[in-house]
C-alpha cells in the first residue's frame, strides 16, 4: 500500500557510505493497516538483501513474534527463489529460528559476506535480550513494553556498526512510558536517526467522525473496511476505538469516566460570561507545585467549565495565589468557592478574610462521593460543556474508582501523578448541580 511504501522510502535511506541515515524507525497506525505485513517485508529485506547477520524479533509475548516468524517462513517457502536459500529452521521451545544462505550459495563468497543470515526471537523480559546482538531489531506494540525490557533490548543494536531498530504500535496511555518518550523526543527533535511516521486522529475527535477514521487508518479500502469501522465504534468500549481505530493516546483505559460524553461537550467558542451564575472550586497537588482552579457556569446549553492554573517549579505562595484566585473570582457572579480543607486551607483562610465565601468540601467526607455521583450524570447526560482544556481531560482519565464507605464512590488518582483539576472539576460541577437534583447540603 502507499503508506508502506512510504515509510520504506524514507525509512530506508543511505548516506554516501551505504549506511542507514536513520537508526530508529517508529511507525505508529490503527489496527490492522499492514504493519506487521510492513515488517516481514522488512526482515525478508534484511535476510536476502541487505545482508543482514542476525535479525531478532520481540513483541509483549512470545506469541505474537512467533507469529510473524512463522509469516515469514511461509513467504520464504512460497517463493522458489527464496526457498532454494533456505538453510534450517529450528521449532525448538524456547530457540525458533529461520537460518538462510546468503546470495552466493551454493558457489564461494566473494570479498566480505555474511555466509548465513538467521531471524530468531528475543522475550520481552528484562533478561531476555542479554547478551544478544542484531543488526535489525524489530519491537512489535511497543506501548506493552515496560522501561526494564527496553533498556535490555535497545543495546543490542549499538555493537553492530550499520544496524535498525524498528518499533511498530499504536497508541498508548500514560502507562506506555517507553513509547510516550520516544514520541516526545521524535516529536521535539530534529534528527535524522529517528524516524516517525504517525497516522493519527485529530484530538478531540468524536469517535463517529469518518474524516478521523481516514486520518488513523491509511488502510481504508484495502484491509480495512468502513463496515468494521463502524462495527467497532457500535461495539467496542469508547477508550478502546480511540487506541485502536484511531490511534489517539488516552491516558488510562479504565477512568471511571465516560471521556467519550466529554469530548461531545467540546465547543472552542465558549468564553467565560460575567453575567452567569458562576460555581468554583480549587484544588492543589501534593507538594504545592500546582493549583488548578475550575469554573462552572450554568449555561443555557449546560454547565460551561474553564480551569485557571497555576504552576511553579517550588511550592506557590500560598497569598499569591489567594489574591490571584480572588481577582477571578470578583469578576463572576461567584456563589461560592469549593475546596478540600486537607489541601486548600492556607489558601482559603485568605480568601474568607476578603469576604469570599467558601466552601469546605473535604475529599474524604461524605459529601465528595455524593458531588463525583452528581458530576458523572452531567457528564453522561452530555451537559458539561468545555473548550478542551488538555488538563482538565487527561486528569480525568487519570482518575480511578475508589469506594466510599457509605456505598457510594470517589475519585482518586490512578498509581502515580495527581488530579487537583479533576477534584476542582467535581466540586464546582457537583456544588452547581446540587440544586437541580434536590439535594441539601447541612452547614
Amino acid at each position: 500500500m502507499e503508506w508502506q511504501k512510504h515509510v520504506l522510502d524514507q525509512a530506508l535511506i543511505v548516506d554516501k557510505d551505504g549506511k542507514w541515515v536513520r537508526s530508529t524507525a517508529g511507525v505508529l497506525v490503527a489496527r490492522q493497516s499492514g504493519k506487521t505485513h510492513l515488517m516481514r517485508m522488512r526482515i525478508l529485506a534484511g535476510l536476502y538483501i541487505f545482508g543482514e547477520a542476525q535479525i531478532y524479533g520481540m513483541a509483549q509475548n512470545r506469541r505474537l513474534s512467533l507469529d510473524t516468524l512463522w509469516k515469514v517462513l511461509e513467504l520464504i517457502e512460497s517463493c522458489d527463489w527464496m526457498a532454494k536459500r533456505l538453510k534450517r529452521v529450528s521449532r525448538t521451545n524456547g530457540n525458533e529460528s529461520i537460518e538462510v544462505w546468503c546470495h552466493h550459495w551454493p558457489a564461494p563468497c566473494e570479498g566480505k559476506c555474511i555466509r548465513i543470515r538467521k531471524y530468531g526471537i528475543l522475550a520481552a523480559t528484562a533478561d531476555g535480550a542479554r547478551g544478544a546482538s542484531a543488526d535489525l531489531l524489530y519491537v512489535d506494540e511497543l506501548r506493552e513494553i515496560d522501561e526494564k525490557v527496553w533498556a535490555a533490548a535497545a543495546p543490542t543494536t549499538r555493537a553492530r556498526p550499520n544496524s535498525q531498530t524498528w518499533i511498530t504500535s499504536n497508541a498508548g496511555t500514560l502507562e506506555s512510558i517507553v513509547l510516550n518518550d520516544m514520541r516526545s523526543r521524535a516529536l521535539a527533535d530534529d534528527n535524522p536517526r529517528l524516524g516517525w511516521w504517525e497516522w493519527s486522529a485529530e484530538p478531540y475527535c468524536k469517535i463517529d467522525d469518518r474524516n478521523a477514521w481516514a486520518q488513523a487508518n491509511p488502510a481504508l479500502g484495502y484491509t480495512v473496511s468502513i463496515e468494521s469501522l463502524e462495527d467497532s465504534v457500535a461495539r467496542d468500549h469508547p477508550d478502546n476505538v480511540r487506541t485502536e481505530l484511531l490511534c489517539q493516546w488516552v491516558d488510562a483505559l479504565d477512568s471511571p469516566w465516560d471521556l467519550a460524553k466529554y469530548d461531545s461537550g467540546l465547543d472552542r467558542t465558549l468564553v467565560m460570561d460575567p453575567n452567569l451564575q458562576t460555581f468554583m472550586a480549587f484544588d492543589m497537588d501534593f507538594n504545592r507545585t500546582t493549583c488548578y482552579l475550575v469554573s462552572a457556569q450554568m449555561g443555557p446549553d449546560g454547565i460551561r467549565v474553564f480551569s485557571h492554573a497555576w504552576i511553579r517549579d517550588e511550592p506557590l505562595n500560598e497569598l499569591e495565589v489567594a489574591s490571584e484566585i480572588a481577582s477571578v473570582v470578583r469578576r463572576y457572579k461567584t456563589q461560592l468557592v469549593a475546596y478540600d480543607p486537607r489541601a486548600c486551607e492556607h489558601v482559603a483562610a485568605h480568601l474568607k478574610k476578603v469576604g469570599i465565601r467558601t466552601e469546605p468540601t473535604p475529599w474524604s467526607g461524605t459529601l465528595f462521593p455524593t458531588l463525583c455521583d452528581i458530576t458523572m450524570s452531567s457528564m453522561n447526560q452530555k451537559r458539561i460543556k468545555h473548550v478542551g482544556q488538555p488538563e482538565i481531560r487527561s486528569q480525568l482519565a487519570a482518575c480511578a474508582r475508589r469506594p466510599a464507605s457509605d456505598g457510594g464512590w470517589r475519585i482518586a488518582r490512578k498509581q502515580s501523578g495527581s488530579i487537583p483539576a479533576a477534584v476542582a472539576l467535581v466540586m464546582a460541577v457537583g456544588h452547581a448541580e446540587i440544586p437541580k437534583v434536590g439535594i441539601t447540603v447541612a452547614v
